[in-house]
C-alpha cells in the first residue's frame, strides 16, 4: 500500500508546482501579418484666404476591392485652393466647379444596356457648400455612363486606385 500512496503524493506535488508556472512569456504564434496602408504623399500647402470661401468640401472615397478610403478638404476662392485645402489637384478642381458647378448635381445612373457595367466599383461621397448652397451627393464610378461623370470630376474625385 506504500506504492500507491508515493505514487498519489508524487503526483500532487508535481501538479502542485506545475500549477504555479506561467505561460506568460510564451512565444508569439505567429508574426502579424502587416496591413496595406495606401501610399500618402504629402499635400501641398495653399495660401491663406485673402476673400471669403465660396466652395468648402469634404471628398471620400472608397476604391474598389481593395478598400482604399481617402478623405480630402477643399476650399476654394474663386478658382484659387486656399489654406484648409488638402486635396492633390485643388486648383484644377477649384477651376472646374467655378466654371461647371452643375456638374455635382449629375444622378448616377443604373447599371442597364446603355450603361454597361465595368470593373470594381469605386464611390465618392461630397459634402459640403458651394456658393452658399448645401451640397450633398455620391458618385459611384461603376458602369461606362458613371465613368464619364468620375472623368470629368476626376480632379476632384481622385483618380482610381486598385492597389
Amino acid at each position: 500500500m506504500r506504492t500507491p500512496i508515493k505514487i498519489i503524493l508524487s503526483i500532487v506535488a508535481a501538479g502542485a508546482a506545475l500549477s504555479s508556472c506561467s505561460i506568460a512569456d510564451a512565444p508569439p504564434k505567429s508574426s502579424p501579418t502587416p496591413t496595406l496602408q495606401p501610399t500618402q504623399t504629402a499635400s501641398p500647402t495653399y495660401p491663406p484666404s485673402d476673400g471669403e470661401p465660396n466652395v468648402r468640401l469634404t471628398v471620400t472615397t472608397l476604391s474598389g476591392n481593395a478598400g482604399l478610403q481617402s478623405t480630402h478638404h477643399l476650399v476654394c476662392v474663386g478658382t484659387s485652393a486656399v489654406e484648409g485645402t488638402d486635396l492633390p489637384d485643388a486648383g484644377d478642381a477649384c477651376k472646374v466647379l467655378e466654371r461647371q458647378p452643375s456638374l455635382l448635381d449629375y444622378e448616377s445612373a443604373e447599371t442597364s444596356e446603355d450603361c454597361e457595367a465595368v470593373g470594381q466599383p469605386h464611390i465618392a461621397d461630397v459634402f459640403g457648400e458651394i456658393d452658399g448652397k448645401s451640397v450633398r451627393t455620391s458618385f459611384r464610378r461603376d458602369n461606362e455612363c458613371n465613368v464619364k461623370t468620375w472623368d470629368k470630376l476626376e480632379t476632384l474625385l481622385g483618380p482610381v486606385q486598385d492597389k
